[in-house]
């Protein structure tokens, strides 16, 4: 039996929490500059129909992908591995051309998405406590019915861009061992 474990990329991880931490921080400041006036809650803003959709396949994706990866329920950190940076890497090395340049804008806008989403989960844990934050939020008005709606949508966005930026990406036929 092979031994799989998971292989983090220390540049990806990095980058990941260097984002959520700029969102923590970006949290804090729209969460002081916060307004006094509250805003009214509109009905219907709250989108729980369309996120109950959104679990049903993040909670399916979840069982099919830890049944089918060697990874297990790991495979939730795919998108900070080695394997997928070596890639990454691999594809912004490669040859330039018409056909390389729209790869590069494909990976790159794809790589800038999680980075968002990254921030923007920073960014709700202290922005969230704003009522006008939440007011009409998706899964508001409420604190826990805004951060479970946003971090349901991250939950989604990263194992697709993680499913494109394979698809898009130079293939590599070996990856580096840390420390090489």
């Amino acid at each position: 039996m092979t031994n799989h474990r998971l292989q983090l990329s220390r540049p990806a991880v990095i980058t990941a929490t260097v984002s959520a931490i700029a969102g923590l921080a970006s949290g804090v400041v729209v969460y002081l500059n916060r307004s006094e006036k509250l805003e009214q809650h509109v009905p219907g803003t709250e989108a729980w129909l369309p996120h109950l959709a959104v679990l049903a396949v993040v909670a399916m994706w979840f069982v099919v992908a830890s049944r089918r990866s060697p990874l297990g329920w790991k495979v939730i950190f795919a998108p900070l591995g080695r394997p997928i940076a070596a890639r990454i890497t691999a594809t912004f090395r490669s040859r330039l051309g018409v056909l390389s340049l729209l790869r590069y804008l494909a990976v790159a806008f794809l790589v800038l998405l999680e980075v968002y989403t990254a921030w923007r989960i920073g960014e709700q844990v202290f922005a969230g406590l704003d009522p006008n934050f939440t007011s009409n939020a998706w899964g508001g008005p409420s604190y826990l019915g805004a951060m479970f709606c946003h971090y349901l949508d991250g939950a989604l966005l990263y194992p697709i861009c993680h499913a494109l930026l394979r698809w898009t990406t130079v293939g590599v036929t070996h990856v580096p061992a840390v420390g090489s």
